[in-house]
């Protein structure tokens, strides 16, 4: 009797624990990505996940005086799967005048069937030159971008990303001719915040369509512009890219 006993305990085990499995199995399936992505926050399915595309800034009046300046920049971004939910997140934004290089990690976790979320954090080093009246003007700088993103499926195809953002300058250097300004000084620049929206666009690539919004005191694209003032300014910015 004892016999039977324990032989009918450990078949219903098994038969609840592979019932657990599959239902687990079969939901990881609904809430796997079909398509590439590279700002959802999501785990990679695959090592490599790569885009190329461009941002479009429009810098205010309050530094350009009068003159709408619109400095688009080249972008390629890049991510590395390291397993366990990280990842690396590396990008480039680049101009004649002044480039941007980002890198930093990523963790992200899937809450459910619609919605995933991620934290990370990126140190970016930003450089330039420009020869003005025959002064070789150079500059370079520091900074870091703590940062979360909150992801939304709206059907199997198209992607949502909510991201937040903070600029923290860590340090810079500018040099004209031969004279050197250095300031080593850690700062808070300011916020910003980005929506954005991927799909599949043609055959298996994928789009990538977004505006972000930043509220500060320092953008790196403006250190040709020699602003005079420390006053925390709005930068709109479109990002297009296409997901190789």
């Amino acid at each position: 009797m004892n016999h039977l006993l324990r032989t009918f305990v450990l078949s219903l085990v098994l038969v609840l624990t592979t019932r657990i499995l599959h239902a687990q199995e079969k939901k990881e399936r609904r809430a796997r990505v079909p398509h590439k992505y590279l700002f959802f926050p999501y785990p990679l399915d695959k090592n490599w996940h790569v885009s190329l595309g461009f941002t479009l800034t429009t810098m205010p009046e309050d530094i350009t005086e009068e003159v709408q300046i619109r400095a688009p920049a080249g972008d390629f971004h890049v991510l590395r799967k390291l397993g366990k939910g990280f990842y690396l997140d590396g990008r480039v934004n680049f101009q004649v005048l002044q480039n941007h290089i980002s890198i930093g990690p990523r963790w992200a976790k899937v809450l459910n069937d619609r919605f995933s979320v991620s934290v990370g954090d990126d140190m970016a080093w930003w450089f330039g030159n420009l020869n003005v009246s025959g002064f070789n003007t150079k500059a370079h700088g520091w900074l870091n971008y703590p940062n979360a993103s909150i992801g939304y499926r709206f059907k199997k195809q198209v992607l949502m990303t909510l991201k937040g953002e903070a600029s923290i300058t860590l340090s810079d250097e500018s040099r004209v001719g031969e004279q050197l300004l250095e300031n080593n000084r850690t700062r808070f620049n300011g916020v910003g915040g980005t929506i954005l929206i991927e799909q599949p666009f043609y055959k298996n690539k994928s789009i990538i369509l977004g505006f972000k919004g930043q509220y500060t005191n320092f953008y790196w694209q403006t250190w040709p512009l020699f602003e005079t003032f420390d006053r925390t300014i709005f930068y709109p910015e479109i990002i297009v890219g296409f997901i190789l």
